[in-house]
């Protein structure tokens, strides 16, 4: 069978865009409208999105081991046609234990539409690893946007038609998004979902517990330092006596410089991409960037900080599907993924919090300076992972 047209691959990241959007960042928009409806206070309502990050890190491995079977097109289609459901469901709940309950639904909904399924379909699509790459760079391109996006439309929405009609438009746009993904993605999808894919490396097996645990830690700690920024830098900014509006802005640069590198890799950049670039030198930048927020007291010094972590996040955020069928074998790459989704997940459910009650104690500085630290302490075990044989023998062929 032949691999999935670019159309498909492209309407398959269009939908990651929606998905993350509506599912992720919209409820930091809806959170003061929904506190407010309910009459409760901030943290109860974050609790809800918290709950629903956790039903997904649960589940991670287990969609994983459903990936390797091939059925990541059943998994794709049942989240995203219940999700539109618990959407409207969501409009038109009058407490708050039914907004846990609905986030418990939509918890299970992120473990199968989002980024993990995408990714796993793609593993399985494409053969050949540059194209296979190129194919990830788009999902996450278009993904990238989400934020772009749905944080000023779900805004926008709230302030003319309230949260409850929004939440109905935000159902609509992922339903048709859905029907989009169902006519012009899945039906091709479909056919290499089936096939047999040959193993990139020579003898695939199920994941090595040992060898999950030191090539997942780098990308755990990176998720749970990418929580802690995305925390910490409006309170720092505001702190050292920026406006609230500055500050925001200074965020803002979060997403839009992980697309940089993803352009890169999109365009062709793959072809003299080594594992150590890919693995190592965006936890370099990630640390620079850290550091950098930790002494800074500027709106440019913090928004170079933040540009720096985004860059470096971006090119992150492909390495870990990219490497994973050379390790362990495509037939084995969606458990192996899963595994250390599942812990990235957990990083960033706890993330938050841990890291405001640090700030109360020892101050943001030294957070983003101490997790600086910690995240360069993963740098040799990116590189020892970067020599793995079968990811040398990938780089040489």
């Amino acid at each position: 069978m032949s691999e999935p047209r670019p159309s498909a691959i492209a309407v398959l990241g269009a939908a990651q865009c929606v998905y993350w959007g509506i599912l992720y960042y919209a409820f930091s928009v809806l959170m003061v409208p929904l506190r407010e409806a309910l009459g409760t206070s901030d943290a109860a309502i974050a609790g809800a999105f918290s709950l629903g990050l956790t039903v997904s890190a649960l589940l991670a491995t287990t969609v994983g081991r459903r990936l390797d079977k091939g059925q990541g097109i059943a998994l794709l289609r049942g989240g995203a046609f219940t999700a539109a459901g618990l959407l409207l469901v969501w409009s038109q709940v009058e407490s708050l234990a039914a907004l846990y309950a609905v986030w418990v639904g939509l918890g299970v909904c992120m473990a199968l539409v989002l980024y993990e399924t995408a990714f796993g379909l793609v593993t399985r699509a494409h053969a050949n690893a540059g194209v296979r790459m190129r194919a990830l760079a788009v999902v996450t391109v278009l993904g990238g946007l989400a934020s772009t996006l749905f944080l000023p439309l779900t805004g926008a929405g709230v302030t003319y038609l309230g949260w409850r009609t929004t939440l109905q438009a935000l159902a609509v746009v992922w339903l048709l998004m859905t029907l989009c993904l169902e006519g012009f993605a899945l039906p091709h999808l479909r056919t290499v979902d089936r096939r047999e894919v040959t193993p990139l490396s020579p003898s695939p097996s199920p994941p090595d517990r040992a060898l999950l645990r030191w090539a997942g830690t780098p990308f755990v700690v990176a998720t749970f330092a990418g929580m802690a920024l995305t925390t910490l830098v409006v309170p720092h900014m505001v702190k050292h006596g920026h406006s609230l509006e500055h500050a925001a802005w200074v965020l803002a640069a979060l997403g839009v410089m992980q697309l940089p590198g993803r352009l890169w890799l999109w365009r062709g950049g793959h072809l003299a991409l080594s594992p150590r670039v890919l693995l190592v030198m965006p936890l370099v930048l990630q640390v620079l960037g850290l550091a950098l927020l930790g002494i800074a007291d500027t709106l440019t010094s913090a928004f170079l900080g933040v540009a720096i972590f985004g860059v470096g996040a971006g090119l992150h955020t492909l390495a870990r599907p990219w490497i994973a069928p050379f390790i362990f074998g495509v037939e084995s790459a969606g458990r192996a993924n899963g595994a250390i989704a599942q812990a990235q997940g957990f990083a960033r459910a706890c993330g938050p919090f841990v890291v405001a009650s640090s700030s109360g104690f020892v101050g943001s500085n030294a957070v983003f300076l101490i997790l600086s630290l910690v995240l360069l302490a993963c740098c040799p075990l990116a590189y020892r992972l970067s020599r793995h044989h079968h990811l040398t023998a990938s780089s040489s062929a």
